[in-house]
């Protein structure tokens, strides 16, 4: 099937493979357009003429619209456009255009099919420049087109107050917002939207974003209305929780999976079973009337089987499913119990034995039987995704297991190394999208972690998630990759919030999606936003995600809580990033000694990872220590040589040794390269002194953050 893009750009495609070379030329794709928009009438060749060649004489003008005429007839079909006596008749049944199904959902004003096909301006970014005509007639299109998106998104979202629908409502007037940033009616729909949603923080901090756009943009004060709904809901008691988009927090049901046990002869088979628990909590995820605990937490589990009552208590969960697993050849039996944590009582149980062919459908069961034994009401499109099924090749389906087992050890070696495994499952199934969104996600952090270099890993996890998203437009790991990369590679603010709101409406128990979009807030300096968000993670992996609301704290400065933090979290995550960000809490509060001596163990734990052994250069250039602190910058400058050193490490030892214009020269590089956590400039404790000079101001600016 032969497929036009006309909206948000022009693209040509016969299947999955772009249309190029004669067909895509500028004036047969204003032609196609035209052709297009005139239906169900057809286009007279004359118009098209007028339109497209005006200076031309009508013989020249006529040659080369037979010429335009018969190459898009060759590439496209010669049945796309039809011939009726001197005017033209664009096909719908032998193409497939954006554009016309558009056109198609506003004469049935279809507000839902209206709102997901406006994908941008018609023909974004395109122009004749010599034809002045056609410039006329498209920006007249186009402002038809916004004036029907603007309608529909409007009139949806008051339909949706009126059902009470608060996560739909808000993600209306996030729309609306984008389509007019600077328009103070939207900026007050958002507000009232999500303060209806329980995110009063952010219907406040909305405020500020919108009073920022109009003195950065049009030089204008603060719209007081907006203002001063911003002050009511500051002043309003009693202040409600935070409920950002996804299930609430007073869900009634909240789930932990066990790790299935590996009942198999070949102890190598734990990576499948460690896979079949992931995937079904990853199905229950995609249900918004269960909280589920996500998968970090419950390999706490793994070795030790404490009584599910402890389970509960610990995780927060009022109901636990415990399973096994034993593979045999072709042959899978998985055993699954869900029980009530409290009084013990068995709320269902089941016994699947397959072939391994059905192991995707035997995965949707589980969801779908434990969601109906609870009671859960499941929407038709949360079904759908919890039906799909991620590969139709098994191979390539154990290599993707393979792959997130690894990952999920979450070491450096071991994120490496699992590009290798989702690389081989897509060269089995390029189709496997989940596969795709797994390996732009880590490329995307090894980038950020200064592991890679961006200017390279960040093309690579660009067309990873792009090819995710074409093939599973409703993945949420997907939307949450390019939600981060919108934010590390694009410094698109309002992008990123766009995608991580989209994959938590995907995926209600998304906990790495909350990690991940309250990181992003603490980098621009947004605390109370991303500390909900953070802690809303915690919430749904209550033994994991700690560190970063430390890291928060510390942005924020609120010093003693993140020491009370940190050192509860040492218990858990006794890793090098729990050490480093203890040393700064003390470092902060003046014990410097003791400070110090967590960094240099976290260096210890990690000699590889350059970015401890910067911070504590800046460390000891802080307390005084100038001559190790010059020893690391010429131990950075050494591993420079080698491998990548990302230039924000050397900003760290700069700072700290108050030579602010070589820091600067550093950051500059880092931001222009988008090297390192360089989008998190705004919010960094390590970067304080810096944040007054006028190249860190001029650096904020080029970020969009003003």
């Amino acid at each position: 099937m032969i497929t036009v893009q006309l909206l948000g750009g022009a693209t040509l495609r016969s299947g999955d493979a772009p249309i190029t070379g004669p067909p895509a030329q500028r004036h047969r794709i204003a032609l196609l357009t035209l052709v297009v928009a005139a239906w169900p009438q057809p286009l007279a060749r004359d118009r098209a003429m007028a339109l497209l060649w005006p200076e031309r004489d009508t013989a020249n003008a006529r040659r080369l619209l037979n010429l335009a005429v018969h190459v898009i007839r060759a590439a496209l079909g010669e049945e796309s456009i039809a011939s009726t006596g001197d005017s033209l008749l664009f096909n719908p049944s032998r193409l497939r255009c954006d554009l016309h199904e558009l056109r198609m959902a506003i004469s049935t004003n279809d507000l839902e099919t209206i709102v997901s096909s406006y994908t941008g301006p018609l023909l974004d970014g395109f122009h004749l420049d010599d034809s002045i005509e056609f410039e006329y007639w498209l920006e007249e299109r186009r402002r038809e087109l916004d004036h029907a998106y603007v309608g529909a998104l409007r009139a949806l979202a008051e339909r949706q107050e009126r059902a009470g629908d608060v996560y739909g409502r808000v993600d209306s007037c996030r729309r609306l917002v984008v389509a007019d940033p600077h328009s103070s009616v939207y900026a007050l729909s958002l507000m009232h939207a999500l303060d209806a949603a329980g995110d009063w923080i952010g219907a406040i901090q909305h405020a500020a974003e919108h009073a920022l756009r109009r003195r950065t943009d049009l030089e204008l004060e603060p719209d007081p209305d907006v203002e001063a709904l911003a002050e009511r809901l500051r002043t309003a008691p009693p202040k409600r929780p935070l409920a950002t988009n996804g299930a609430s927090r007073d869900a009634s049901v909240s789930i932990a999976v066990l790790p299935f046990r590996n009942l198999s002869t070949d102890p190598e088979n734990a990576y499948f079973a460690d896979g079949i628990t992931e995937d079904v909590i990853a199905n229950l995820s995609k249900i918004r009337a269960l909280r589920v605990i996500s998968r970090a937490s419950m390999m706490h589990f793994k070795e030790e089987r404490p009584a599910l009552r402890d389970v509960g208590t610990t995780l927060g969960a009022s109901v636990v499913l415990a399973g096994s697993v034993r593979r045999a050849g072709d042959r899978v039996r998985i055993v699954a119990q869900l029980t009530d944590a409290e009084t013990d009582r068995h709320l269902w149980s089941e016994t699947y034995d397959r072939r391994m062919e059905d192991i995707f459908t035997i995965q949707s069961e589980v969801a779908l039987q434990i969601a109906s034994a609870l009671e859960a009401e499941l929407s038709p499109a949360e079904h759908t995704r919890v039906r799909r099924k991620p590969t139709h090749d098994l191979q390539a389906y154990h290599l993707f297991l393979q792959g997130r087992q690894l990952l999920g050890q979450y070491t450096t070696e071991s994120m490496v190394g699992c590009l290798t495994f989702f690389s081989r499952a897509i060269a089995r199934d390029p189709e496997f999208a989940s596969a795709h969104a797994l390996l732009a996600m880590v490329h995307a952090q090894l980038a950020e972690m200064g592991v890679f270099d961006p200017g390279s890993a960040y093309v690579r996890a660009s067309e990873a998630v792009d090819q995710a998203l074409r093939l599973d437009p409703d993945l949420d790991t997907a939307h949450c990759a390019l939600g981060f990369l919108k934010a590390v590679r694009e410094y698109d603010w309002l992008g990123a919030e766009r995608e991580f709101e989209r994959a938590l409406e995907l995926n209600p128990s998304g906990a790495d999606t909350y990690d991940l979009y309250g990181r992003v807030c603490a980098g621009i300096a947004q605390y109370d936003r991303a500390i909900a968000l953070l802690e809303r993670a915690s919430e749904l992996d209550p033994l994991a995600h700690r560190i970063d609301i430390t890291t928060t704290l510390l942005r924020a400065g609120r010093v003693d809580e993140a020491i009370e933090r940190a050192e509860a979290a040492l218990d858990i995550e006794p890793h090098e990033r729990t050490r480093a960000t203890l040393g700064w809490a003390y470092f902060l509060k003046g014990r410097h000694e003791e400070g110090l001596a967590e960094l240099e163990r976290a260096v210890a734990m990690a000699p590889a990872a350059l970015m401890w052994l910067a911070q504590l250069g800046e460390a000891h250039a802080l307390a005084g220590n100038v001559a190790p602190a010059r020893e690391i910058l010429r131990t950075l400058e050494e591993c420079s040589r080698e491998l990548y050193v990302p230039p924000y490490y050397f900003a760290y030892v700069h700072t700290g040794l108050g030579e602010a214009e070589r820091a600067l020269d550093y950051l500059e590089r880092a931001v222009a390269a988008r090297a390192g956590p360089a989008y998190s400039i705004k919010g960094s404790f390590l970067l304080a002194p810096l944040r007054t000079h006028p190249r860190f101001r001029a650096l904020l600016r080029q970020m969009n953050l003003g």
